[in-house]
């Protein structure tokens, strides 16, 4: 059976384990040997299979000298024999962990975000017994939580030690959006979020907002299940822009997750075609589906992220385009992402008679 090799870590520990991360530094490493190596990084599909040990022997040769680029003192053939496996961490580890996400200190700073350090106290400082009070109760709980919930939804002890990191935040696990087109452009535009509430705090309501380009008024119809009931609370309307709330019965409790979904219509895509999808929080997995009725074909389509720094990469790895009877479907991917972030998807279509 394959095992994950010690790329996996080394990757891992310089957070370079996001793929567009991995390409920047890959070619970076690559210009530094020779110009035209640039752009040869392999494919998300590729990369992961090395990470987990399913290559037989090495790379091609071109790959190796560009890994050892990017980890000056390491031979490939050290990179793809199996790592060694660490324990999981205990409950006392991610108590302590929890702990310093609810009062807004961050011992390692996670992969998806960096919180601000505030009183830091120095590592090895919180041993866990000398846990007292409710709020390391609290602490103790959400780790409980947080080990459970890696369990129930095979999440690997390493990421479950990520999500203790991020403590004292709402974190989407899956945000999913789909899009709907009608031929004559009308479109129905369903979210669902599977929201981990990492909070000390019930969270009875999920503030959002929904703008279109063109429409003639934005109807939101929530869609509840058999545990919780949701309801909208209109806000404001403001030209093409409403925001409302979600208001959730019952709340989602602190170490539980909870499902909100609702449907936004009203929404007309006549000329240009695009939409900017934004995560207001830590996102685990995103996906992003469009579906186009009424087309013959697709003449082109482009997909970007908005990096935390202003900058964007190509998301175009990610991006799945296909025609059939139906129309045109678009489905991207993204993993990761930080609060603030965006992806937007562009596409050009060809329709019947046209």
């Amino acid at each position: 059976m394959a095992e994950p090799v010690v790329l996996r870590d080394l990757l891992r520990e310089n957070h370079w384990q996001k793929y567009q991360t991995f390409q920047r530094e890959y070619d970076k490493a690559a210009a530094s040997i020779d110009s035209s190596l640039v752009g040869t990084a392999p494919s998300r599909a590729q990369l992961h299979r090395w990470q987990c040990g399913e290559l037989k022997g090495l790379p091609h040769p071109q790959h190796c000298e560009v890994l050892e680029a990017m980890f000056p003192g390491r031979k490939a053939a050290e990179m793809f024999v199996p790592a060694q496996r660490s324990p999981p961490p205990s409950t006392a580890d991610l108590a302590a962990a929890v702990g310093d996400g609810l009062d807004g200190v961050a011992p390692v700073p996670s992969p998806w975000s960096t919180p601000v350090r505030r009183e830091a106290r120095p590592a090895g400082s919180l041993p866990a017994n000398t846990l007292r009070g409710p709020a390391e109760d609290q602490a103790e709980s959400l780790a409980r939580s947080l080990q459970l919930l890696g369990k129930r939804l095979r999440i690997g002890d390493e990421e479950v030690a990520e999500l203790a990191l991020l403590a004292g935040h709402l974190v989407d696990l899956e945000l999913e959006c789909t899009i709907d087109i009608e031929p004559d452009g009308w479109s129905a535009i369903t979210y669902r979020f599977e929201l981990l509430n990492l909070t000390d705090a019930p969270i009875k309501r999920l503030l959002r907002e929904q703008w279109f380009e063109n429409t003639e008024g934005v109807r939101i119809e929530p869609h509840s299940d058999g545990d919780r009931r949701v309801t909208v609370q209109r806000l404001h309307d403001i030209g093409n822009m409403t925001k409302f709330a979600c208001v959730l019965s019952p709340p989602i409790e602190p170490g539980a997750v909870g499902t909100v979904s609702y449907t936004s219509r009203g929404g007309r895509f006549l000329h240009d075609h695009y939409w900017q999808q934004s995560t207001p929080r830590n996102t685990r997995h995103l996906t992003l589906t469009i579906r186009h009725r009424g087309v013959e074909m697709l003449v082109g389509c482009t997909a970007v992220e908005d990096q935390p720094d202003g900058s964007q990469v190509s998301a175009i790895d990610d991006l799945f385009c296909v025609e059939d009877d139906n129309g045109a479907l678009i489905t991207l991917t993204r993993d990761y992402l930080q609060p603030g972030q965006s992806v937007t998807i562009r596409w050009e279509v060809a329709r019947g008679g046209s």
